[in-house]
């Protein structure tokens, strides 16, 4: 395996082999698959809501399962990559995830059993996701770490966001919701097999000599303060990320049936129109990690945070305007809410002591996806209470607000003296 200091030295003049892109590629191919059924219970929703009869929280609340899923996974099993290697713990994660994805359609009757298939689902995301953001950041080190960490970000962006436009083209040739959500889910089996290909290649494999005694998560490593704050304004980040990507599908059918369209077919453009806004955001990230490997994580990370904000404060009123206007502003908002997401991942491992990587990116994605589940619960709980436009715009501004207190973390952690660890220095 080569050295930090000889892979980082590969990068900065240049010399990166091809066996490291087709690596990497592989491996972000394999993200991508594996999370392309992510959206299809989003796109599902508006027929999943009237069989099931759930009111806007419950159908919230069987969304967020998949992040309670996400959050459990991150504290109980992300530390055992300090133990184990990344790559068996990302293997057996991608398996977990697409059976429970598989199973969705076939087995899902009620908001419990739907609620504990996405919570498997979710364990198996991040069982998948962290890992992989693990093996990057020690392949590739140097200036261009953050790079090619916002790749495989970025590309996994695309399977979670392809999600809705590929679901809702199956919507519209299949007959019903569960054919298409299980042709999505069959589709993603092909990133096991790339999988079992990637996981071949030890060459991210680490000491684990110095490996810590415990298999749970390290919660000494908040004590210096760094690592909470950027934990803090990552779960906002999440909490502001999983919001719009829930709600923002469902603010556009409302909006398409205002204007005279039938639900089915609203919810079919809507699942279009969102798969391609998310979708910029794969370019976000991808964008968001060089803008970080330049101005520093925080600055990079609150530029982003400032755009998705001004969006969120204003989109959730613009249910009776023209459909173009809230298009246009959509697609704003999915390249923002996503464009931070790799710098926290890449931040985490700055920050973190060698020998806690595991435990660090355990505690960050426990904290994120637990802020994360409930965000998008309170904002389902607004629009039951506050009907019509009103409720849109109350929910979407709620969101605002997670984005003004993800900027004073990151004002905090700027000023905090072990930021100098990050960005080779840029804070």
């Amino acid at each position: 395996m080569a050295t930090d200091k000889e892979s980082g030295a590969r990068v900065r003049f240049g010399l990166v082999s091809w066996s490291d892109i087709l690596w990497l590629t592989a491996i972000s191919s394999t993200l991508l698959l594996t999370l392309l059924p992510f959206s299809s219970y989003i796109v599902s929703v508006p027929f999943v809501r009237d069989e099931w009869s759930m009111n806007n929280t419950e159908a919230a609340v069987v969304f967020s399962a998949y992040l309670v899923g996400s959050a459990l996974s991150a504290v109980f099993l992300l530390p055992v990559t300090d133990r184990v290697p990344a790559r068996k713990v990302l293997l057996a994660s991608i398996v977990v995830m697409a059976v429970a994805n598989v199973l969705f359609p076939l087995l899902a009757r009620d908001i419990w059993t739907a609620s504990l298939l996405r919570c498997a689902a979710g364990a198996g995301h991040v069982g998948a996701y962290i890992p992989g953001v693990r093996l990057v950041s020690l392949r590739f080190a140097g200036s261009m770490r953050g790079t090619a960490v916002g790749t495989f970000v970025s590309i996994g962006f695309v399977g979670t966001t392809g999600s809705y436009a590929f679901t809702g083209l199956l919507l519209d040739l299949t007959d019903s919701w569960r054919t298409a959500y299980l042709i999505t889910s069959l589709v993603g089996l092909v990133g096991v097999a790339i999988a079992l290909w990637v996981v071949r290649d030890r060459r991210s494999d680490e000491d684990m000599t110095n490996s810590p005694r415990s298999w749970g998560p390290d919660l000494r490593i908040l004590k210096g303060g760094s690592i909470l704050l950027l934990n803090l304004a990552y779960a906002l980040h999440t909490a502001e990320l999983y919001l719009a990507r829930l709600w923002l599908p469902l603010l556009l059918v409302a909006a398409l049936m205002e204007s005279g369209r039938e639900p089915g077919e609203a919810a079919v453009i809507a699942a279009t129109w969102a798969g391609l806004m998310f979708m910029s955001g794969s370019v976000g990230v991808f964008l968001g990690g060089m803008l970080s490997d330049r101005l520093g994580r925080t600055a990079g990370a609150g530029v982003i945070f400032a755009v998705s904000g001004a969006v969120s404060f204003v989109v959730g009123w613009l249910l009776g305007a023209p459909l173009i206007v809230l298009i246009a502003l959509g697609f704003v908002y999915g390249f923002a809410t996503a464009a931070d997401s790799a710098i926290y991942s890449t931040a985490a491992t700055e920050l973190a002591p060698a020998n806690r990587i595991g435990s660090t990116q355990g505690v960050q994605n426990f904290i994120g996806f637990t802020v994360g589940a409930i965000a998008p619960i309170l904002a389902g709980g607004i629009l039951d209470i506050v009907e019509g436009a009103a409720g849109w715009g109350l929910a979407f501004g709620f969101n605002g607000l997670l984005a003004v207190a993800g900027l004073v973390s990151l004002w905090m952690l700027r000023r905090h003296p072990d930021a100098s660890e990050m960005a080779e220095g840029r804070r």
